[in-house]
């Protein structure tokens, strides 16, 4: 699945998914790398997909 990179919009890729503790409970985050070479790390949902 493919994602827009938040820094520049260019297609990206998840390299990472897992999960971390949140005071509402947990929150899957990802590592985001698009073909520009930026990274993204955070959550899972604040990602758009590529359609």
């Amino acid at each position: 699945m493919l994602f827009d990179c938040p820094e520049c919009g260019l297609p990206a890729t998840v390299t990472t998914r897992g999960q971390l503790p949140s005071t509402s409970g947990r929150v899957e985050h990802v590592d985001v790398r698009c073909v520009a070479d930026h990274r993204f790390i955070g959550p899972a949902d604040s990602l758009r997909v590529l359609l």
